[in-house]
């Protein structure tokens, strides 16, 4: 959020206040902070910094409803201060309100070009909007004025990452690292990357420290375990959000095209065979992402309803009007939940991201409709294993456990297709795709 900033005061009692109530703010103490705020505006409603700095503490609260006028009445109160303006940025952002956020942003830089602060946080919802290479720019004039500005270099390495520049996005995130030495964020990014580029030992270092600063991260968690070679149950839901709102906007470019995803076409082509010209009347895709499954499903499905974690997965799903309905939930949570039987259920490389799916696929007999189909993919491991996290942050699974639940829960298979799902690093990565059908009742 940059600091706090402060403005010029005018008036003897109400800037005595707010000098009180920053070193309340610095010290944390948030409510005692904008007890002194609200005091100096009641003294004088135009002082421009208790304005801002309230707005910009109710931020921190969570209470964008009370931080927006505030923080308008700042500006308002005194239309040259860049500062204000970009608090003000940083307030609408949070509500979502990214076009007036960067309205925002250009007027604190029209009154102060060498505003470090603005140039980095107009980054960050130019990149938001889908323009990556303007936000570089302005990552870069931000860390050029100030070059211990550690967010800016964090967007930096993000925005180079997403453009596939490897070798600069882990110097941009060396150099945050250096200057937020204590950010859980930063350590977990370059990890994240180094990992990407085959660095597993140095990847594993900042994983670890991650977790160190921040014992509840759970995806760092996660990620030293696969690299450390333990086996867990799941992946936790968070990770997985994050890996795919940020993996969204370049997903089918570099999974089908770089990676050679093939994985969803199996699985179509399993169901087409299989189906002998039937039409399904309600179809759920688990994990539906941009819609690749759908795409495939759609000209034999009535009904289509895709569930996804990842709200920026399901946006690019959206814009394919594939779906009758999309919801963002997990997919044990939606399970639970579902007031009718599909007759269709696919899973085109979800299971990955579970280990143990005893539950989840009990969850998906109930919801399968007696003769319906379930058709989904895992990585292999030999027959004999149950499910292995790999250091890749996914799992594999024997086809032994698979065959086992299958059965437990009134499917049959119908088809095993042994094939090779993509490319990862080079590597094919092999799997098995499976068609099951529910046991009839009659």
């Amino acid at each position: 959020m940059g600091a706090l900033s402060r403005m010029a005061t005018t008036g003897p009692a109400a800037p005595i206040l707010v000098r009180q109530g920053i070193r309340e703010h610095q010290l944390g103490r948030l409510d005692s902070a904008a007890e002194l705020y609200g005091q100096a505006i009641d003294l004088d409603p135009t002082e421009p910094d208790a304005l801002n700095l309230l707005g910009t503490l109710r931020l921190q609260q969570g209470t964008i409803e009370q931080a927006v006028p505030l923080s308008i009445k700042a500006v308002l109160s005194d239309p040259r201060s860049f500062t204000a303006y970009n608090n003000l940025g940083l307030i609408l952002k949070h509500a979502g309100h990214n076009g007036a956020a960067a309205l925002c942003y250009r007027k604190a830089l029209a009154i102060h070009q060498d505003f470090a602060d603005a140039h980095s946080n107009l980054g960050v919802v130019l990149k938001a909007e889908g323009q990556t290479l303007a936000a570089i720019d302005h990552y870069k004039k931000a860390v050029d004025l100030q070059p211990d500005l550690g967010e800016a270099y964090n967007n930096l390495a993000n925005a180079y990452q997403e453009i596939g520049e490897l070798p600069e996005a882990v110097e941009a995130y060396m150099s945050a690292a250096e200057h937020m030495p204590d950010s859980d964020t930063i350590h977990y990014n370059v990890g994240m990357l180094l990992d990407r580029q085959g660095h597993s030992a140095k990847a594993l270092y900042h994983l670890r420290r991650s977790l160190e600063l921040n014992p509840g991260r759970s995806d760092a968690k996660h990620m030293v375990a696969a690299l450390e070679g333990t086996t867990t149950d799941n992946a936790p839901p968070d990770y997985v959000r994050a890996l795919f709102d940020d993996y969204a906007p370049r997903f089918e470019a570099h999974l089908v095209g770089d990676l050679q995803y093939r994985t969803h076409r199996d699985l179509i082509a399993l169901i087409d065979v299989h189906r002998r010209a039937r039409r399904f009347e309600h179809a759920v895709d688990l994990g539906c992402g941009t819609g690749l499954m759908g795409q495939g499903i759609r000209t034999f499905v009535d009904d289509l309803q895709g569930v996804d974690l990842s709200a920026r997965m399901l946006r690019q799903a959206e814009r394919k009007e594939l779906y009758d309905r999309l919801v963002e939930a997990d997919i044990r949570t939606f399970l639970a939940s579902m007031d009718q039987t599909a007759d269709l259920i696919v899973a085109s490389d979800v299971f990955v991201y579970f280990g143990a799916l005893d539950d989840t696929v009990e969850q998906i007999g109930r919801a399968c409709a007696p003769g319906g189909f379930f058709a989904f993919s895992v990585e292999a491991e030999p027959p004999e294993a149950r499910w292995v996290l790999r250091p890749s942050g996914r799992y594999g699974h024997g086809d032994g456990y698979i065959t086992e639940i299958l059965h437990a829960n009134g499917f049959s298979i119908i088809e095993r297709l042994r094939t090779t799902l993509r490319q990862d690093r080079g590597k094919p990565i092999l799997g098995i795709a499976y068609l099951a059908v529910k046991a009839r009742t009659d």
